[in-house]
């Protein structure tokens, strides 16, 4: 009779289970259902996100006011800056690379800068500058402009040198390495350059110079004076007069080949001559 009431009580608590009463497939379902509830109850909601979002956003417009605020400050020192003395050339100075046949007040003028510029905009037309103070003043070869201390202007200036004086009527004028001459001149040499007379035409005259850089300096500090003396047979002939007292005729073209034995065939002349080195090399007493 117990054995009865157990087997009837077990068949009653296997009915009262759901679970039991549902077929597989209807208890997969289920179980699915529920893990897509507690999923949904575990993931972060939008009013969880809220503060977050909140934190971002005035990150953001802190850093945005800063930058705003940064600019602005930049753009007032900028204009204060323009406005003030602080932006105007303080001094100007000019260096060379070499002892400068210009003076410094020569050279400022050259490139027209004033005290009362700016410094920016004196910057900013470097190269229009420069260009300028070598085609106003033709003894500068090339120059540079150098900020030091924020105002302080340096024009470093590189020239071209003196290798000659040209003599047009009573007056001396510097002859440059580049065949141009210079605009100054003196009523007497007040250097010890080779002095050049009777060039009319500048390209002879460059021809000249050109050939006359060639020369070693023993050589070309030994001429006095250079005479163009064109004639029919040699329409390139020059004259020369020495230091040491002889006379030299020489062909422009060939000049600079041929005087380098001057002093070999100065030192066999026993008496002050002539020394001919237009066709070949000869020399005789005067």
């Amino acid at each position: 009779m117990a054995k009865k009431r157990l087997k009837r009580s077990k068949k009653k608590a296997a009915t009262n289970d759901p679970a039991s009463a549902l077929t597989p497939w209807e208890a997969y379902q289920q179980q699915q259902k529920q893990a897509q509830q507690q999923k949904t109850q575990t993931k972060p909601t939008i009013e969880h996100k809220l503060p977050r979002l909140k934190e971002l956003r005035h990150k953001y417009l802190v850093s945005r006011l800063a930058f705003l605020m940064t600019i602005l400050v930049l753009i007032l020192v900028i204009t204060g800056y323009f406005v003030s003395p602080l932006s105007k050339v303080k001094l100007l100075s000019v260096s060379s690379d070499q002892k400068s046949p210009l003076s410094e007040q020569t050279v400022i003028d050259a490139s027209g800068i004033k005290t009362s510029d700016s410094v920016v905009d004196v910057l900013l037309q470097q190269r229009s500058i420069t260009k300028k103070m070598t085609k106003r003043e033709p003894k500068i070869k090339s120059a540079k402009l150098v900020v030091h201390q924020f105002r302080n202007i340096e024009l470093k200036i590189k020239t071209y040198k003196t290798v000659g004086l040209l003599v047009r009527g009573s007056r001396y004028y510097p002859i440059l390495e580049n065949g141009t001459i210079g605009v100054d001149s003196t009523a007497q040499p007040t250097s010890n350059h080779s002095v050049y007379s009777h060039f009319k035409s500048g390209k002879v005259l460059r021809q000249m110079i050109k050939q006359y850089n060639k020369l070693p300096a023993t050589v070309s500090n030994s001429i006095s004076e250079i005479q163009f003396t064109p004639t029919k047979l040699n329409p390139q002939r020059v004259h020369l007069y020495m230091n040491d007292g002889n006379q030299v005729y020489a062909t422009i073209t060939t000049f600079a080949k041929k005087m380098q034995y001057y002093p070999s065939i100065a030192k066999e002349m026993q008496k002050k001559g002539t020394v001919n080195l237009e066709v070949g090399a000869y020399s005789y007493p005067f």
